[in-house]
């Protein structure tokens, strides 16, 4: 059980066509008119942010917070533009980390997504992803955008440095983004599940063997199901990929499982990815 998507990626988001507005460069929604053209890069999107709506010129938004007073609102992207499938058409999107300044103390950090449709590219709603953080790493991994960072304890002053190693995974929900939440213990993992009479397992990526999926696991009955949707027309026991969460157990003590060297309890099915393998 070694492919977990988890901090550097070693075990191993349906399309969102936003209402992009006709704004001068760096202004938000107010008495703008509707634009649905689209923009050709993702440094030139428009993200929503807390609710307000920002239209990037070469990767950055400067709005007055107030009219006519001196604070400004800066959104900017951190580094550069990450490419990848995020919603499982085919097409390589973009993830873009954003970085917010008001003028205050905080400096706040954000992930969204920009989906490609056409060549052209719409900004999704935007993430939180921690205040005054140090970003190390933006991935996208079978559909999943990954982001590695270092953070503070929960109760740690913001006067420390950052110095706990942080990831928070992403996926395309509709027309935003929503976090991936796991509780302790549990993992992400990519892989092939097979379903059959006899059989009902996963190989993760990078394993050597297959697990099997315990009958008692929450999410059981989404797994079976999706893998009889997507394959109702493939030969028996063809693997379709997909993207679970969960963590590792036992195997069963009787059944078809006893002989199989782990179990997996599922407690989350991400997605399903028809057609993928772990050599994406």
């Amino acid at each position: 059980m070694k492919a977990v998507l988890a901090g550097r990626l070693t075990f191993f988001l349906l399309a969102f066509a936003s209402l992009l507005l006709g704004c001068a460069k760096g202004q938000p929604e107010a008495n703008c008119a509707i634009d649905l053209t689209g923009a050709p890069t993702p440094r030139d999107a428009l993200y929503l942010v807390n609710g307000e709506k920002y239209a990037l010129h070469d990767g950055k938004a400067v709005v007055e917070t107030v009219p006519k007073a001196a604070s400004k609102t800066e959104i900017e992207i951190f580094g550069e533009p990450v490419l990848g499938d995020i919603d499982g058409d085919g097409v390589a999107d973009a993830a873009v980390l954003l970085v917010q300044t008001t003028g205050g103390s905080g400096t706040f950090y954000y992930a969204a997504a920009a989906f490609n449709r056409g060549g052209m590219f719409y900004g999704s709603s935007a993430v939180f992803i921690g205040d005054r953080i140090s970003p190390q790493q933006l991935a996208i991994r079978y559909g999943v955008v990954i982001v590695d960072f270092v953070d503070r304890l929960p109760d740690e002053a913001m006067a420390n440095p950052p110095s706990v190693e942080t990831s928070k995974y992403l996926v395309s929900r509709g027309e935003s983004l929503d976090e991936i939440a796991l509780n302790s213990g549990e993992l992400i993992v990519a892989g092939e599940v097979v379903i059959g009479h006899e059989v009902r397992s996963i190989t993760p990526c990078g394993a050597r063997q297959a697990a099997w999926l315990l009958g008692d696991s929450p999410a059981l009955l989404a797994v079976l199901a999706a893998y009889h949707l997507d394959m109702s027309d493939a030969p028996p026991y063809t693997p379709l990929f997909m993207v679970l969460t969960g963590r590792p157990d036992v195997p069963p003590m009787e059944g078809f499982g006893v002989n199989y060297p782990a179990g997996f309890l599922v407690t989350h099915l991400v997605h399903t990815l028809p057609g993928s393998t772990c050599a994406e």
